[in-house]
C-alpha cells in the first residue's frame, strides 16, 4: 500500500514538471499570446450609400491609426468581379460617372501602415439610376451587312444627335481585341460606316459615340449586338474540289451525323449536285470572303415519306438548274418540318417552278418558311410552268407561316420571248383549308408573272395576309386572285409603275406614273437600282432595299 502511494506521488510530481516546461515553451515561442494590433472596420455614417444619377457617395467614421482606406466596387455579391478600386485618406468618397442602372456591391477597409494589420471589410451596396432619355439612333445590323471579317453600320443622321466615333467590342471574350476609331467626315454625313478586322463567328456589341459630351456614360447612343459570319466549331468545312454531293448523301444516311449539321462552303467555289430525298435536316452556308459559292443542280430536293425534320437552311449561295422540267424542291410524299430558311441566295434557270407539292392527300406541314434578301432572276421559260410556289396536295398542305422580305422577283421567261411561259404566281395555296400567315414586305417585282395573279389562298379561312412596301413594276394580273373568308389583310406603302395595268387601288397603293425603264437603272440587264435618289421609292424605303441608292 505504501509503495502504491509513493508511485502516485512520483507520477504527479513528473506531471507538474512537464506542464511547467510547456508553459515556459509557450511563453518563449510562437504559441505565446500576441496583443491585437489590427485596425477596426470602418463604420458607415449613412445606412445606405447616397446615389445621384450615375454617381455613388459613401461616408464612414474615422478609424484611429488608419493610414488610408480602400474602397472597392464589384458587380457581384461574392466580390469576385471587381469593377474599380480606390484608395483615399479621406473618410468619404464620390464614385462619379460610373455605369447607369447597375447594381454595385461595395466594401471598405481601413489600411494600417503595416499591411498585416489592415481591418476586415465593411459591406454595403447601391443601384445607380436610369440613364436620362436619349435618342436611339443606331439601327439594328442587317445580316446582309455582315461578313466574316467586317460589318457595315448605319444610324439616323441629325444635328441634334452628333456622332464622331464607333466601337465594336467582343461580347463574350476578354481575350479578343475591341475595335474603335474616329469616324470620317463622309461617314458622319452619310450615317454609315464599315468596320473591318472582326473575328469569324463572334458575338459583338456595337456602339456609336458623341465624344463632345463631358461624361463617359452619356457619350454612347443605344447599343446593338450582332454575330459575324463564319463557321462554328462543329461545322463541316467544304472547300474547292471536295465532292459536296457525295458528302451530303453519305451523311444523310449516317446515323452518327446529327440533324442540323452545317456545311460551310468556301467562297468562290462551285459544286455540282444531284439533289436527293432528304431524311434529316441540314444547313448549307456560303462563305462571304469573295463571291458567293455556286451550286449547280440537275434535279430537285424531296423529303422522305413520314419524316419529321427540324430545319432546312440555305444561306449566301447561288443555285442554278441544268435540266428543263426543273424545280428546287418537288415532293409527292407526306412529311413535317419545323423551319425552312433561305437567306441572301440567288436562283437562276429554274424553268418549270421553284417549290412544288403534289401527291393527292399526302399531308405536308411546314411550321415556318422564311426567305429574305433573295433574288429570282432568269427563271421560267417552260411550256407548262407550275409557278414560284405551287401547293397541289389536294388540300393536304399546311404552311403555318411564310414570310418574304427584301426579295426580288424578275425576268421569268428565260431563253424565250413568250411572256406566257412565266412563273405564274408568287404563292398558290391550292385547295388547302389550313389557315396561313402569309407576309410580303419590301419586295420588288419586275417583268414577272405576266398576266397572272400573284397570290391565291381561296380556301384557307381565317388566314392573315400582309402586303407592304412592295414595288410592282410588271404587267402581271391581279395581286390577289382569291382569298379565304375571314382573312385579315394589311396593305401599306405599296407603289406601282405604269407597267402594272390594273391600278394600285386593290393593294391600297400609289401609282408612280412612270415605267420600269424610267425608274430602274438598267432593268433589261437585271440592274434594278433606283435612278432618282429623290424618288418616293427611296425616301419611303419601298421594294427590295438592296436596290436603294
Amino acid at each position: 500500500m505504501k509503495n502504491s502511494k509513493k508511485l502516485i506521488y512520483i507520477l504527479s510530481l513528473i506531471g507538474i514538471i512537464v506542464f511547467g516546461a510547456i508553459l515556459q515553451s509557450c511563453d518563449n515561442y510562437e504559441f505565446r499570446y500576441k496583443p491585437v494590433e489590427d485596425l477596426f472596420q470602418p463604420k458607415f455614417v449613412l445606412t445606405a450609400p447616397l446615389v445621384r444619377s450615375n454617381s455613388i457617395a459613401v461616408v464612414w467614421y474615422k478609424v484611429n491609426d488608419a493610414a488610408s482606406y480602400t474602397v472597392e466596387l464589384h458587380l457581384d455579391n461574392y466580390y469576385k468581379s471587381l469593377y474599380k478600386s480606390y484608395t483615399t485618406t479621406q473618410t468619404q468618397i464620390l464614385m462619379d460617372d460610373i455605369p447607369y442602372k447597375t447594381q454595385f456591391y461595395i466594401r471598405v477597409r481601413s489600411n494600417h501602415v503595416n499591411g498585416e494589420h489592415n481591418s476586415q471589410w465593411s459591406y454595403t451596396n447601391a443601384l445607380t439610376e436610369d440613364r436620362p432619355p436619349f435618342d436611339a439612333i443606331l439601327n439594328p445590323v442587317e445580316r446582309v451587312n455582315i461578313t466574316e471579317t467586317d460589318v457595315t453600320v448605319t444610324w439616323a443622321v441629325s444635328s441634334k444627335n452628333p456622332v464622331d466615333s464607333i466601337s465594336v467590342a467582343p461580347a463574350q471574350s476578354a481575350e479578343l481585341p475591341s475595335i474603335g476609331r474616329k469616324l470620317t467626315a463622309e461617314e458622319i454625313s452619310k450615317g454609315e460606316a464599315k468596320v473591318a478586322g472582326l473575328e469569324k463567328n463572334t458575338l459583338y456589341n456595337l456602339n456609336i459615340f458623341d465624344n463632345n459630351k463631358p461624361r463617359r456614360y452619356d457619350k454612347p447612343y443605344n447599343q446593338v449586338s450582332f454575330r459575324s459570319a463564319g463557321p462554328s466549331a462543329s461545322t463541316i468545312i467544304i472547300t474547292k474540289g471536295m465532292d459536296l454531293d457525295a458528302i451530303l448523301r453519305t451523311n444523310n444516311d449516317d446515323p452518327t451525323i446529327p440533324e442540323g449539321t452545317e456545311y460551310f462552303l468556301e467562297a468562290g467555289s462551285l459544286f455540282k449536285i444531284t439533289p436527293f430525298t432528304i431524311s434529316k435536316g441540314f444547313k448549307l452556308t456560303g462563305g462571304t470572303q469573295g463571291e458567293r459559292p455556286q451550286i449547280e443542280m440537275n434535279g430537285n430536293w424531296n423529303i422522305a415519306e413520314g419524316s419529321y425534320l427540324s430545319s432546312l437552311a440555305f444561306e449566301n449561295i447561288r443555285f442554278y438548274q441544268t435540266i428543263d422540267a426543273s424545280y428546287f424542291f418537288n415532293s409527292g410524299t407526306a412529311w413535317k418540318i419545323d423551319q425552312i430558311t433561305f437567306y441572301n441566295c440567288v436562283f437562276n434557270y429554274f424553268k418549270r417552278g421553284f417549290w412544288r407539292h403534289q401527291g393527292n392527300g399526302k399531308y405536308k406541314e411546314i411550321g415556318n418558311f422564311d426567305m429574305s434578301y433573295c433574288t429570282f432572276d432568269q427563271v421560267g421559260g417552260h411550256t407548262g410552268p407550275y409557278g414560284t410556289f405551287a401547293f397541289g396536295s389536294a388540300g393536304a398542305d399546311n404552311v403555318k407561316k411564310a414570310v418574304f422580305s427584301n426579295c426580288t422577283f424578275m425576268r421569268d421567261y428565260y431563253q424565250t420571248t413568250d411572256q406566257n411561259r412565266n412563273f405564274k404566281n408568287l404563292w398558290d395555296y391550292g385547295t388547302s383549308a389550313y389557315p396561313i400567315h402569309l407576309e410580303y414586305q419590301n419586295i420588288t417585282i419586275y417583268d414577272y408573272a405576266y398576266n397572272r395573279a400573284l397570290i391565291n389562298i381561296p380556301s384557307a379561312v381565317g388566314s392573315t395576309l400582309i402586303f407592304k412596301n412592295v414595288l410592282l413594276a410588271s404587267a402581271c394580273g391581279k395581286v390577289i386572285q382569291a382569298i379565304g373568308a375571314n382573312t385579315t389583310t394589311t396593305y401599306g406603302n405599296n407603289y406601282t409603275t405604269t407597267n402594272y395595268l390594273l391600278g394600285a387601288s386593290a393593294i391600297q397603293g400609289t401609282e408612280l406614273g412612270v415605267s420600269a425603264q424610267n425608274i430602274f437603272a438598267d432593268p433589261a440587264n437585271g440592274n434594278l437600282m433606283i435612278k432618282d435618289p429623290n424618288s418616293p421609292i427611296v425616301t419611303n424605303r419601298v421594294g427590295d432595299t438592296r436596290w436603294l441608292p
